[in-house]
C-alpha cells in the first residue's frame, strides 16, 4: 500500500482546494519517462533514488531546493537521514523528499539451527570474521552433497562488502565507474572463497539469482543476507521459522550497509508546482511516516524522530497482506533499525544517475559469472563491467 493511498484523504481535508488523482501504472519506471515524453508526466512521482536518475538525466524533475529553504513554507532538513537527502542532491540541488530508507543488506539468522550448534546469535559486535566461523561450523556436508549451508546472499551483500573493503562504484566527481579497484577485487575475492575454498555458501548453480531467500525459509541455509523488506514476507510464508536479524557484520573499512530509499519527487512539466510541493511535504511529515512504518514496515521512514519515537514499536500491519509484530518480538526481529540509524552505519555512494542500467545491465547479471559452477575472473569482469557503464556514460 503507497503512502499516498491512505494519506489523500487526510490531505484533501487539510486542503480543501486541492483535488488529488492517485494512479496506478504499469511498467512504472519506463512509463514515467514515456508519460514525460508525451507531456503527461504525474505532478508528483514517487521514485526510488536507484531509479531516478534516468528521469534526472532528461529534466524530467523539477528541483526541491527553492521550496525546501522557504522561510515560511519549507523543511527543516535536520531530521530527516543526512545519508538519504545527500542520495537526493545532484549539482547542488535536491531533487525529492525522502520517504523511507530501506537496509537492503542485513543478516536473518535461523534461531534453531544456532542453538542445535551451541553458538550465540549474531549481535552489533560481530565482525567478518565471526561470521565465517560461524558459517564453517553450521555447514552440514561437503559438495556435492551439502545438506545445510552456513551463509547465502543477494547482490546488495556483494555491493555492502565492496564499501565495507573500502572500494568505490564512481568516481569522486561522478564522470566515470572506478569499480575494477584493488579493494572491489578483494571483496569479490572473499566472498569466492566462501563459496569454493570453505564451502559454507551456494554457488549460483546450487542457488540462482533471487533464490536465497526461499533457502533460508526452506531451512537448508543458516544465515541469509538480504534486504529489510523481505521480512514480512518471511514471517508470512514460513510461520514455523523462528529466526533473528542482526546488522550487517563489521567490515574491514566499518560496517557498511547499502540501502535505498523511496523519495517524492516533482515533475518539470507541472502547472501546479506550489500544490505539488504541498503533497510532498505532507507525504513525507513525521504523521505520515509514522503511520505508513506501522502498517507495512518494509523500510524505515525517513525522520530519525519516527524512529525515535515510542509509536515506532507499534507495529500493526495490514490484515490480509503484512503481519503485526507483536510487542515482545519488536527487538528480535527489528530492534536493529535505531542503531543503524542512529550511528548511520549505512551508505547510498552507489546512487549515482547511470546506477539504475549499471546494476540491471552489469552489476547483476554479472554474479552468476563470478559465482558460477567455477569461480569467474573478477579482475577480468570487473573490467569489462567497467569499461561497459564508462562508455554508456561517455556516449551519453
Amino acid at each position: 500500500m503507497p503512502p499516498a493511498e491512505f494519506a489523500i484523504p487526510k490531505f484533501e481535508e487539510l486542503y480543501p482546494n486541492i483535488k488529488v488523482e492517485f494512479m496506478r501504472i504499469e511498467d512504472y519506471w519506463n512509463m514515467l519517462l514515456v508519460r514525460h515524453a508525451g507531456g503527461a508526466a504525474p505532478d508528483v512521482q514517487r521514485n526510488i533514488d536507484m531509479r531516478f536518475g534516468p528521469m534526472l538525466l532528461r529534466g524530467a524533475l523539477r528541483p526541491l531546493t527553492e521550496y525546501i529553504n522557504d522561510p515560511v513554507d519549507g523543511v527543516d532538513l535536520s531530521d530527516f537521514h543526512s545519508v538519504g537527502i545527500q542520495g537526493v542532491t545532484h549539482d547542488g540541488e535536491i531533487w525529492g523528499l525522502p520517504q523511507d530508507i530501506c537496509a537492503r543488506s542485513i543478516l536473518l539468522y535461523n534461531m534453531d539451527m544456532f542453538d542445535e550448534a551451541g553458538l550465540p546469535y549474531p549481535d552489533e559486535t560481530w565482525t567478518l570474521e565471526d561470521m565465517v566461523a560461524a558459517a564453517e561450523k553450521l555447514t552440514k556436508g561437503t559438495r556435492p552433497r551439502i545438506q545445510q549451508f552456513g551463509l547465502c546472499w543477494e547482490p546488495p551483500f556483494v555491493t555492502s562488502l565492496i564499501f565495507g573493503f573500502g572500494g568505490q562504484y564512481w568516481s569522486e566527481d561522478g564522470s566515470r565507474s572506478v569499480i575494477n579497484s584493488p579493494e572491489s577485487r578483494q571483496a569479490l575475492e572473499f566472498l569466492q572463497e566462501l563459496v569454493y575454498e570453505k564451502g559454507v555458501a551456494p554457488n549460483y548453480a546450487e542457488s540462482p539469482y533471487g533464490e536465497a531467500q526461499q533457502l533460508f525459509m526452506g531451512k537448508r541455509v543458516a544465515m541469509y543476507v538480504g534486504a529489510a523488506y523481505r521480512i514480512p514476507d518471511i514471517i508470512r510464508d514460513a510461520p514455523d521459522l523462528r529466526f533473528g536479524v542482526a546488522p550487517m557484520p563489521i567490515a574491514p573499512e566499518g560496517r557498511t550497509t547499502m540501502v535505498h530509499q523511496c523519495i517524492w519527487t516533482m515533475s518539470s512539466q507541472t502547472e501546479h508546482p506550489d500544490a505539488a510541493w504541498q503533497l510532498i511535504k505532507f507525504l513525507s511529515s513525521p504523521e505520515i511516516l509514522e503511520e505508513y512504518w506501522q502498517r507495512t514496515w518494509v523500510a524505515a521512514p525517513a525522520r530519525r524522530s519516527v524512529i525515535m519515537a515510542d509509536s515506532f514499536e507499534n507495529i500493526i500491519g495490514i490484515e490480509g497482506h503484512v503481519p503485526a509484530v507483536a510487542p515482545e518480538d519488536f527487538d528480535r526481529i527489528l530492534g536493529w533499525w535505531r542503531d543503524l540509524v542512529l550511528n548511520e552505519e549505512f551508505t547510498t555512494a552507489h546512487v549515482h544517475p547511470f546506477h539504475g542500467p549499471f546494476e540491471a545491465q552489469y552489476f547483476n547479471p554479472s554474479m552468476e559469472d563470478i559465482f558460477g559452477i567455477r569461480p569467474g575472473n573478477v579482475e577480468s569482469i570487473l573490467a569489462d563491467m567497467e569499461a561497459k557503464i564508462n562508455k554508456e556514460i561517455a556516449d551519453f
